[in-house]
C-alpha cells in the first residue's frame, strides 16, 4: 500500500489494528485513490490519507456509531437513526480529526460522504467515494461492480452514476430507504448529464 506521507502515526496505527479483511479493504482503497487521482489530476497525498482514514469506524455497531455521533455532536437523520452503519463515515470523519490530528477540510468531507455520496462533492470527494466502490476486492465480492470500475477509467461522474444506479436498483430490491444525501448526488449528476447532452424534458 502507498501510505500517505503524512499519515499521523496513529492512524497508520490505527489501520494496523483494523480486522484483516477491512485493513486488506483500506489499504486497496488507498491504492485506488492514488491511482484515480493521478488520471483526474487530484492531489494523490490527500485522497490516500482520506482513504487511509475513511472506514475507521466500520467497526462500529449501530448503537456506538449513535452514541459517537452524539459525542461528536451529530445529528442523525431520520434514515441515519433507521440505519446507523450509514454513520461510520461521519464518524469516522470525526475521529479522524479528534484523535488523529487531520484538520484539512476536503480530506475530512471525503472521509465522510464515502459512503452515501452528496451533491457538489469536490474531485477530492469523487476520487475517494469511487475508489471505494470499485477497489478490486469488493468488485470479487461483488461483481456487478465491474461496470463501475470500467466506467471509472473515462468519467469520474458516470463511475458514481453508475454506482448509484446500482446501490438504487439493490435498495428497491431489499426495500431499503435511499439517504438523502444519495438522492441529491445522483439528481446533481443527472441534470448535469441532461445538460450535457441537451436533453430536456418538454
Amino acid at each position: 500500500m502507498g501510505r500517505p506521507l503524512s499519515a499521523p502515526e496513529s492512524l497508520l496505527q490505527a489501520v494496523e489494528e483494523l480486522p484483516l479483511g477491512l485493513r486488506l479493504h483500506v489499504e486497496g482503497v488507498v491504492d485506488e485513490a492514488r491511482r484515480l487521482a493521478r488520471l483526474y489530476g487530484a492531489d494523490e497525498e490527500r485522497a490516500a490519507l482520506a482513504a487511509l482514514g475513511h472506514d475507521l469506524a466500520r467497526t462500529m455497531s449501530g448503537s456506538q456509531l449513535l452514541r459517537a455521533a452524539a459525542e461528536h455532536g451529530l445529528e442523525p437523520n431520520e434514515i441515519e437513526r433507521f440505519e446507523p452503519a450509514l454513520l461510520h463515515g461521519p464518524v469516522g470523519a470525526r475521529l479522524l480529526a479528534a484523535l488523529h490530528g487531520v484538520e484539512d477540510a476536503e480530506v475530512l468531507a471525503a472521509a465522510h460522504y464515502h459512503t452515501t455520496a452528496r451533491a457538489g462533492m469536490s474531485l477530492l470527494e469523487k476520487v475517494v467515494f469511487v475508489a471505494d466502490k470499485i477497489e478490486e476486492g469488493k468488485v470479487r465480492e461483488q461483481p456487478e461492480l465491474t461496470a463501475v470500475r470500467r466506467v471509472a477509467e473515462r468519467d469520474l461522474d458516470e463511475a458514481i452514476l453508475s454506482y448509484l444506479d446500482v446501490h438504487v436498483a439493490r435498495a428497491a430490491e431489499r426495500g431499503w430507504p435511499l439517504h438523502p444525501d444519495t438522492v441529491a448526488a445522483r439528481n446533481e449528476l443527472l441534470l448535469a448529464r441532461s445538460r450535457r447532452c441537451g436533453n430536456r424534458e418538454g
